[in-house]
């Protein structure tokens, strides 16, 4: 018997439908040849400190019972999954199963989710490796027919367990680090915490943006209008220019055409399609990934967690018929010629190509799909018929102008599309109608016909004003597109390196989510802020651990295991020589900063003392006082920012989406009533519900 272990039960059950066992038994499906059956994500993993000694375990945590560097490294049996644990170490033990394979993602994570399994359990029959990027039926059956020996894969693994090592001794170390240098629970992690910094540093950015003006002059020639060539920072010079040239006689005096390409975009990686599915439908990272995953569940898309935008060249085939199958299934996606060849780049496929829907597009019943699993589906389709699509082509005309009573350049510009080529498609996704779609290409107001040497007479000119326009706080799409580029000019120039960033695809959005529930961070519509908690912690850590530097250095080093020209031993010894350094440097309390044990969001209206943002409500300090706003409203979580504007100005901004008992959406806004309890507002309506 062949035992086949997938990452999951619902991709265990489609590899055992193709493998025609069909048998369900104990937590797996059979036939007379093949066993199938699942992890449960991570069933083993790294063993907490106090495995490795009873002082660890001590609270109050200790400086002197740091550093924690594991010599012997200790693994341990998730207890929520232990059951399924016990089921693939009785079938690894069945006398009558003298083969495995390991069919969990193909990646450094899946190898590592297999192998803890298969070390936990002390087996030694041979592994043959399963790998796949699709759960269709005709891509299992290919990967099945190119099975390898799992030990070629033995340089990733060993790659993956020094990451989640590494992760562990930053993680547990600096965590209880700093937790004893300021006398609070603090969670240090090496991507949450640079990702936490970057998030307070665009915070700072906007907090203490000083918008300042500047001044342009404008001209109006009748048909259309001009604007100076230069900005003035200074109002009175503007006005100086303006003066000179006003009423004056305006001539052409040069005009130029330049013809522009854009090219196709790439196909969808994970972290490319989060940022349009926030960008376009406001999900966030999590939530796109969740529909995603389910969607290939359903055979409908691809493999979700992966960073590459091509696909290899033996796909080319597939890539057009896959076009053909969604131009007849969406018939809302414009037909435009195709070039798949644009797509195609076989260096930048590793472990998987890039996000395609599947052929089973033309199978299923695309309606009964949920409305967020049917949009991201139609953004993957999209996106394929945009990218293999021909560049957008554009010209920008350019008329320059001069009074008779100056030498200062006035312009007015028209732009205007040539070709719409991929840009046609992915407007479907963005805008809604076809009126719409036919405005947005072409602009309602074109230069009128003009040559050089044409006058104006008389022409008015005005002073504008204008202003610099601070940063934009992140959202889900542009934080993560932050945490892509995050230390790449750290890598070493022309090393044979892929840059990674903070993170990868598959970890990017738990990490948002991980900074959301331990209140470093909240969301506010899509803005992510930090809290005062997040701020002071990364007021409080030193460089080392919260620039994005040290994935650089991690990355270069985990790629280098990888290719097997790099020691992961020596890896770990530098990791253990960065903790001693964080141990002795930093093992010291320090008083000068002060943590709440919950983020203050502002002044009870009732007594005057702090309300607190507590796990489920606003809630004053004095249990005594009683007031409370409860951060559940109607099925929608009240953000910090809106609690803050219901302490300080009585009531919140409208409230969009949220629901009644009945299940219908409405739009209301909350408001303090003269007894200090909230109450909604409906919108056009004098109707009041008490909360």
């Amino acid at each position: 018997m062949i035992l086949v272990i997938a990452e999951k039960p619902s991709v265990a059950s489609t590899i055992a439908t193709v493998l025609g066992a069909n048998s369900k038994e104990n937590n797996c499906f059979a036939n007379e040849k093949y066993i199938v059956s699942w992890c449960v994500g991570h069933l083993v993993g790294l063993a907490m400190p106090d495995a490795y000694d009873e002082r660890y375990a001590e609270k109050p945590w200790k400086f002197e019972n740091l550093p924690i560097l594991p010599y012997d490294w200790k693994f341990e049996i998730n207890k929520s999954t232990k059951q399924q644990f016990n089921v693939l170490k009785s079938l690894m033990s069945r006398k009558d199963v003298t083969q495995i394979i390991c069919a969990t993602d193909a990646g450094r994570e899946g190898e590592c989710i297999f192998r803890y399994v298969y070390n936990e359990v002390g087996c030694n029959k041979p592994v043959k490796r399963l790998w796949t990027s699709s759960l269709e039926e005709s891509a299992i059956k290919k990967a099945f027919a190119n099975l390898k020996d799992d030990s070629e894969y033995d340089a990733l693994y060993s790659a993956g367990l020094s990451r989640v090592k590494a992760d562990w001794l930053i993680g547990m170390n600096a965590t209880r680090l700093f937790s004893i240098r300021y006398g609070t629970p603090l969670n240090i992690g090496r991507v949450q915490t640079p990702t936490l910094a970057m998030i307070v540093e665009r915070n700072n950015k906007v907090k203490n943006f000083i918008k300042e003006p500047f001044y342009k002059v404008d001209i109006d020639l009748g048909e259309f209008t001009a604007t100076s060539a230069d900005e003035f920072k200074s109002e009175y010079e503007a006005n100086k220019l303006a003066s000179l040239v006003n009423k004056t006689d305006f001539t052409v005096t040069n005009m130029f055409e330049k013809r522009k390409s854009i090219a196709p975009p790439k196909l969808y990686d994970l972290t490319s399609l989060q940022r349009d599915a926030n960008s376009i439908y406001g999900y966030t990272a999590q939530k796109t990934l969740d529909y995603l995953q389910s969607l290939y569940e359903k055979k409908l898309a691809t493999y979700p967690r992966t960073d590459s935008q091509y696909i290899t060249d033996d796909m080319e085939n597939t890539a057009n018929q896959l076009i053909e199958h969604i131009y007849s299934v969406y018939t809302k996606i414009p037909r435009m010629p195709s070039n798949v060849n644009q797509c195609i780049n076989n260096s930048m496929v590793s472990d998987h190509h890039a996000l395609l829907p599947t052929e089973q597009i033309t199978k299923y019943d695309l309606s009964s799909l949920p409305e967020t699993e049917f949009n991201i589906l139609f953004l993957l389709a999209v996106r394929l018929c945009a990218a293999v699509g021909e560049d957008y082509k554009y010209s920008t005309l350019t008329v320059e102008l001069k009074s008779d009573n100056s030498d200062k350049l006035f312009a007015a510009y028209q732009t205007y599309p040539d070709n719409f080529g991929w840009k046609y498609i992915d407007a479907c996704v963005r805008i809604k109608s076809k009126k719409e779609l036919e405005s947005h290409f072409n602009p309602n107001k074109y230069l009128p016909s003009l040559c050089l040497n044409k006058k104006f007479s008389t022409v008015t000119a005005t002073v504008s004003e204008h202003f610099t326009s601070p940063p934009k706080q992140f959202t889900d799409a542009t934080l993560l597109s932050a945490m892509e580029t995050a230390g790449n000019t750290d890598y070493v120039e022309g090393s044979d390196v892929e840059k990674k960033g903070l993170g990868t695809p598959a970890t990017r959005a738990g990490i948002i989510e991980n900074l959301v529930s331990r209140e470093y961070i909240v969301r506010d519509g899509k803005k992510i802020l930090p809290t005062d908690r997040g701020i002071k912690l990364i007021e409080c850590v030193p460089d080392d651990v919260k620039s994005a530097k040290m994935t650089a250095v991690w990355e270069t080093a985990l790629q280098g295991i990888e290719k097997g020209i790099v020691s992961a031993e020596e890896f770990m010894l530098q990791i253990e020589d960065t903790v001693r350094y964080l141990v002795q440097t930093y093992s010291s309390v320090d008083s000068s900063k002060h943590f709440e044990r919950w983020s203050v969001v502002g002044v009870c209206p009732v007594c005057g003392k702090k309300v607190y943002a507590y796990p489920k409500s606003y809630s004053c300090e004095d249990k005594n006082c009683g007031f409370t706003v409860w951060k559940n409203i109607c099925g929608k979580n009240l953000t910090v920012t809106q609690a803050e504007k219901l302490l300080t100005k009585g009531k919140t901004d409208t409230l969009k989406g949220l629901k009644s008992k009945s299940g219908k959406t409405f739009d209301a806004a909350l408001k303090l009533n003269s007894e200090n309890k909230t109450e909604l507002v409906f919108a056009n309506s004098k109707y009041k519900k008490g909360k």
